[in-house]
Formats: C-alpha cells, sequence, structure tokens
C-alpha cells in the first residue's frame, strides 16, 4: 500500500514521464530471470528467459504481457529436471523510470502430461527503467512476486509464493518522442 500511496503523490504532483514513455507507444523487450521457488514444490532455484511486450495507454499507464521460461532441477531424488514457464499480465503504473505493476499470472511446470500441473496466481512486482538512449532504449531491472491464495493446488490451507528478479533490455516503438512534446 505504501508502493501505491507514493506513486499516486509523485502523479499528482505533476511528475513528468521521461521522454521515451507516452501514450501509443509499445515497449518491446527481453530479459533473464531469477525464480525462487516455493519450498513446497521441491525446486531448485533457477535462471530462466523471457520477454515482455507493453503499450502505453497514458504517460504513466499501460498494460503488459510476458512470458518466462525455466528449467529446475527437482531437490527431490531421482525426480530430474522440469519445464516451467510463466505467463503474465499486468497494469502497469509509472512515473519517470520507476514503475510498479500488478495482475494475473498463469505458471505451467511438467516435463508433459500426466505430470504436468498449472497453478492460477495474481503477481505485485517493483520496477526501474534506466534511460541510455532518450526515446529508444533502457535497461530494465524488476523484482516481482507471485502470490496463490488457499483454496487450491497442494491443499485447502496452502499458499504458494514465487518470487522472481528480473533484468533485461526494452526499446519504445511508435509515436511521441521530444520532438512531439515541449517541457
Amino acid at each position: 500500500m505504501r508502493a501505491l500511496t507514493v506513486v499516486a503523490v509523485l502523479l499528482a504532483s505533476g511528475a513528468r514521464s521521461l521522454c521515451a514513455q507516452h501514450g501509443g507507444q509499445l515497449e518491446i523487450g527481453g530479459f533473464g530471470s531469477y525464480t525462487r521457488y516455493d519450498s513446497r514444490f521441491q525446486l531448485d532455484n533457477q535462471f530462466g528467459a523471457g520477454g515482455w511486450l507493453g503499450y502505453f495507454l497514458g504517460d504513466h499507464f499501460g498494460l503488459e504481457v510476458d512470458g518466462t521460461v525455466a528449467q529446475p532441477r527437482s531437490t527431490f531424488s531421482g525426480v530430474g529436471g522440469t519445464t516451467s514457464a510463466f505467463a503474465s499480465a499486468s497494469l502497469v503504473m509509472s512515473s519517470g523510470g520507476f514503475y510498479i505493476l500488478g495482475g494475473y499470472s498463469r505458471l505451467h511446470m511438467g516435463p508433459g502430461a500426466p505430470y504436468t500441473s498449472d497453478l492460477n496466481a495474481v503477481h505485485a512486482g517493483l520496477g526501474e527503467r534506466i534511460f541510455f538512449a532518450p526515446d529508444h532504449a533502457a535497461v530494465r531491472l524488476e523484482a516481482r512476486a507471485y502470490y496463490r491464495g488457499p483454496g487450491a493446488g497442494f491443499s485447502s490451507k496452502d499458499e504458494v509464493v514465487h518470487f522472481t528478479g528480473m533484468v533485461g533490455m526494452t526499446f519504445f516503438v511508435g509515436p511521441g518522442g521530444q520532438k512531439s512534446r515541449r517541457y
């Protein structure tokens, strides 16, 4: 809640977005990730890779979809590896390079039927875009948590929480930029 309050104050006080973020633009990028899986899954923490595609509805709000794939090994003796894939849809609020996001995620795990499982979850994250080419590109750093409440999956009392850190490149495509905006 504190993060939402900080972002709301920045937006209300007239904090300007950086020149790269304008309504109607697309944000396209790829990233590397590191995920700490919930201990009940009995999986090693694992590096992965993914990509995102976002659309700015305005200078401070956007919609984004992303996907991540990793191949964690089981900590349970003799089981071997599996494939995990996160697919997420998010609402993004940004002010300058700082942003927060939240939305829905689906985690698919397993080598194939009948050993697959799917997990529906909500997620929230904090991130920073570090611009190095105005209007065109940024390095993006993000931390995200995935949460599935009790009532589905392992038992009716279990909550599941996964944590992911991401580092990647992002590129901005479309209308906007310094030529169309004077500050």
